[in-house]
């Protein structure tokens, strides 16, 4: 079998849509529900129309996407689902990309839009309910646009831990995702300690003003490492897809 074919991965798309789909609804108007309490009793009387969209859109995408991500891949570690998923006629990468795209692009833009709607909805409902009102929803804030960006990035740790983890794959992510990030930190604490070692009284480099400026590195620099690291952990959660495939569970 080819690695991709367009019919192929149209039809794996369209079926793992229509199974999602009626779970993302339901979990939509649950959130909906909550959400719209959250708007209600947060309408600030006084000191100009309050950005409930700064805290609520975050929680929504974080919460509802990191979840939803980390039981995409649970027909492939159930006992009887998982023979059917991995006889489907199709290749290893039709089936990622599918549940990447469910996953992440195409939920962002999915949430972006239904947010809007509820936020239009919210403000009539408090409209006449009361005659306080918040600050109408900006998708091109830059904090929403930040958000955004660290939801994507997370997106991926959390589908690497979706195939990789047979049971509980949000918390055990996260605890992967922690461990990680403070061994990088502590990682580069160290290194930075000992490459300049006259800056420094402590391993702290926020001691020394010279210091802390040898640590800033050039914003393209930086963003360019990050797409890298970004690609890095797709094809490890891909080349984990296709373990599977080879090996069964892990």
């Amino acid at each position: 079998m080819s690695a991709f074919s367009w019919p192929r991965f149209r039809r794996v798309f369209l079926n793992d849509l229509q199974q999602q789909w009626k779970k993302v609804w339901i979990a939509s108007l649950a959130l909906a529900g909550v959400a719209l309490i959250a708007y209600l009793t947060n309408l600030a009387p006084r000191g100009g129309p309050p950005e409930i969209y700064v805290v609520l859109y975050p929680v929504i995408l974080w919460s509802g996407g990191l979840l939803f991500t980390s039981m995409i891949f649970a027909d492939l570690h159930h006992p009887l689902q998982r023979f059917h998923y991995l006889t489907l006629p199709c290749s290893n990468l039709e089936r990622f990309l599918s549940r990447y795209l469910l996953t992440g692009p195409l939920l962002v833009l999915y949430v972006l839009v239904t947010y809007a709607a509820f936020d239009f909805i919210a403000s009539i409902i408090a409209s006449g309910l009361t005659v306080l009102s918040a600050a109408p929803f900006a998708p091109l804030d830059p904090r929403i646009v930040e958000v955004t960006t660290q939801y994507l990035q997370l997106h991926a740790l959390m589908l690497l831990g979706a195939i990789f983890f047979r049971s509980y794959a949000l918390p055990k992510s996260l605890i992967a995702g922690a461990v990680i990030g403070c061994g990088l930190v502590a990682v580069q604490l160290i290194t930075v300690r000992l490459v300049f070692w006259e800056y420094f009284t402590t391993i702290i480099p926020s001691e020394s003003v010279e210091a802390v400026r040898l640590l800033v590195l050039p914003r393209p620099l930086v963003a360019s490492l990050t797409i890298l690291l970004y690609l890095w952990v797709l094809y490890l959660a891909y080349q984990c897809l296709r373990e599977h495939e080879v090996q069964g569970e892990i």
